[in-house]
């Protein structure tokens, strides 16, 4: 098994949470455990949701908080943080509109889960984010994802044409990440030498796709 980038102890209860909720409440599942869902790679500590205003109010009764600057509310369950992206309210902090988001999914066991192509773009749309921690835990999910799930990249970049993603937001990153996960790679691959391998691959795809 390869190395798990969080403690397994609250990724556990986190999925536990994620359990729980999938059976009483409808959503979206995107971020990190979204990743695993699709790679059944790197187990999440976090818990994010695409939501309609609607689902708001079973989150209530845990008590729903504001992070500064930005319109995504946070609630914490059985010790689980639960990031919740709310139809017509975090639109403008993501690259396209949370009701998008819901129209675009799949169901992976018993979970509603975004495309594959469009969690790449909300995973690459992170770049920016503060917390050195969660932006190396980022960079190890969009590879996983890259390589293992194995995303339409054509499709991505249709995203991008249709939704107006400049390339600092999707594939400038993307390259970047693949650059940088090579001194992670025993995260995402069994050996130093199969995670180049697979990196050139990706980034001759990119790089013909995005820039030629």
């Amino acid at each position: 098994m390869r190395r798990q980038f969080w403690n397994e102890e609250k990724t556990s209860s986190s999925k536990r949470t994620l359990d729980l909720l999938a059976e009483k409440i409808g959503f979206v599942l995107i971020g990190g455990w979204a990743v695993f869902l699709y790679t059944g790679a790197q187990m999440s500590e976090d818990i994010d949701l695409a939501i309609g205003y609607d689902s708001l109010s079973f989150f209530k009764k845990y008590g729903l908080n504001d992070y500064g600057g930005i319109n995504i509310k946070y609630t914490i369950i059985d010790g689980a943080v639960v990031d919740l992206f709310i139809e017509g309210y975090a639109d403008k902090d993501l690259p396209f509109p949370v009701s998008d988001i819901i129209k675009e999914c799949s169901v992976e066991g018993n979970i509603k889960v975004v495309n594959k192509e469009m969690l790449m773009l909300l995973k690459l749309w992170g770049y920016f984010r503060a917390d050195e921690a969660k932006s190396r835990k980022d960079v190890v999910d969009v590879i996983t994802l890259l390589f293992y799930s194995k995303p339409d990249m054509k499709s991505i970049k249709e995203y991008v044409k249709r939704y107006k993603i400049e390339k600092r937001r999707s594939s400038d990153v993307l390259l970047e990440y693949l650059d940088k996960g090579e001194t992670m790679w025993d995260y995402i691959t069994d050996t130093k030498n199969e995670y180049s391998k697979l990196k050139n691959k990706a980034k001759e795809e990119i790089k013909r796709l995005f820039y030629s």
